[in-house]
Order: C-alpha cells, then structure tokens, then sequence
C-alpha cells in the first residue's frame, strides 16, 4: 500500500480571522487519510476555510439553500465533462484534482461545542465527510448512508482518539 502522503496535495488557504485558530495540519492529515483509505494516492484537494456569511453566499448559489453549512463539497468531475480536446498536461492536473471544500469555521465551532468534542476534531470530521463526498460517497439512502457513516468512523478512528459517535449518529447534514 502506498504511504500516506505519496504525492496527494492537500492546498489550504484559511481565512485570516481564523488562521490563529484551525492547524493547516489538522486538515491535511484529514485528507490525506481520507485519500489514502480509498485508495487514491495522486489526487489533489483544495480546502477554503470561510466564515458563515460565505459559507451561506456558496450554498445559496450551489444549492439553492439560504443558510449556512459546515461543509460543502465541489468535485472537479461534476457536471458536464470538457468536450473540447485539451493538452495532455492539462488533461493530467484536471484528472489528478479532485475538487473543493468550503468549511464554516464558526458553525464548525458552534458544532464542537454542541457535541462536546474538540475543534480539531471538528474540521476533521468535516474534512473527511466532505473528501469522501468528493470521492462519490453520499448519504442519500440508508445503504449508501450505511456505507459512508462506516468508512467515515474508520478513517476518523485513524486520525483521533476523540469519541466521535454522538456526532456520527446525529449529523447536521
């Protein structure tokens, strides 16, 4: 098996309000271990940490939904696909990102508070719920659910030692 950080990228640009905050680190470990329990090793995800405002403005115009969220995922292979030919260099970045999340540093927090764990584990939680929407995951039906909520705890159970189950058992999305 491929070590954890064989050539995933992890890019991360944190508001500045929250810099002080949230560790770039928490949330690379988050998706490279996301990344790593699916096997996909040569993948790039970006990470934006925003306030709530944001998070309502990308939710509005996404999901036609006024109202913050914590996470929200934006996969590259999403939508139509490219029908004009491109140079192979492109091709290969396009294949090789994944896509984007949008994390809500406060509703985040508010989050953290509420089911009495840490912050960290928090954006974490956040980080993987949303790489492994990006991944083509979903919690549309109770299989799915099922199968989602069972990969996200493993690779939870990886990066912490926090009891994350009253969380996993009552999400917010």
């Amino acid at each position: 098996m491929a070590p954890l950080t064989a050539n995933a990228q992890i890019n991360i640009q944190i508001d500045e309000r929250f810099q002080a905050c949230v560790e770039e680190a928490w949330l690379a470990a988050a998706g490279r271990a996301a990344l790593h329990a699916c096997q996909r090793y040569d993948l790039s995800i970006s990470i934006l940490v925003v306030d709530d405002d944001e998070s309502r403005r990308y939710n509005r115009i996404y999901r036609q939904q006024d109202a913050p969220t914590d996470v929200l995922s934006f996969a590259v292979h999403e939508g139509p696909a490219l029908t004009a030919e491109v140079p192979d260099a492109l091709a290969a970045e396009l294949d090789s990102d994944l896509g984007d999340l949008v994390l809500a540093f406060p509703y985040a927090s508010r989050q953290a508070s509420q089911h009495g764990h840490t912050l960290a584990a928090e954006m974490q939680l956040l980080v993987v719920h949303g790489t492994l929407h990006l991944l083509g995951y979903d919690h549309d039906t109770e299989t799915r659910q099922a199968d989602m909520w069972r990969k996200q705890s493993a690779i939870l159970r990886s990066l912490t030692d926090e009891d994350l189950t009253p969380r996993l058992t009552a999400p917010d999305w």
